[in-house]
């Protein structure tokens, strides 16, 4: 008995970890468009693509983010790497705060893939896929622990440096 009860609430916690955000959330992810399949031949389907902002328009009725493709984990979050599928535009109705929204953040949507627009990337013509969201999650910054060049057997408070005394001849 003690065994099972231990194996529920360690799957439960584990299970807390990988929890996707609230907006998030569809009944079945097997029948959300993966982002290496959208295309301009591909039918409007529910999609979830994330990853970080790389411009952000507001225009009259609504919010245009661009958005640097990448792999998401379990819990929706965008994995950076190396490495991207692509951009896609991210269309949400409404106004989005460009210094909140700003360039560089984390950013998971759940929405409808509506097709393909044309644009740019600075100079170069680009085709973007185009995702009207119903739901937008801009993850936390995530800050990195600060790092010691310190050795630790001796800046501890508890220990005193070693006293090393040369014999004179």
């Amino acid at each position: 008995m003690l065994k099972q009860l231990a194996l529920l609430t360690l799957t439960l916690a584990l299970g807390a970890c990988a929890a996707v955000p609230e907006g998030l959330k569809t009944e079945d992810t097997r029948t959300l468009l993966p982002f290496a399949e959208h295309g301009p031949d591909a039918a409007p389907a529910t999609a979830r693509w994330g990853g970080e902002i790389a411009a952000v328009h507001n225009r009259a009725e609504s919010t245009e983010i661009e958005v640097v493709q990448f792999e998401l984990n379990a819990s929706g979050r965008p994995l950076k790497s190396d490495t991207s599928g692509g951009r896609f535009r991210l269309q949400v109705p409404g106004f989005l705060d460009p210094a909140i929204h700003a360039p560089g953040r984390l950013v998971t949507a759940l929405g409808t893939f509506s097709g393909m627009t044309d644009g740019h990337i600075d100079e170069q013509p680009y085709r973007f896929p185009v995702l009207r969201s119903e739901s937008v999650h801009l993850w936390p910054v995530i800050k990195e622990p600060v790092k010691c060049d310190c050795e630790p057997m001796f800046n501890s408070p508890l220990l005193m440096r070693p006293i090393i005394v040369v014999p004179q001849p």
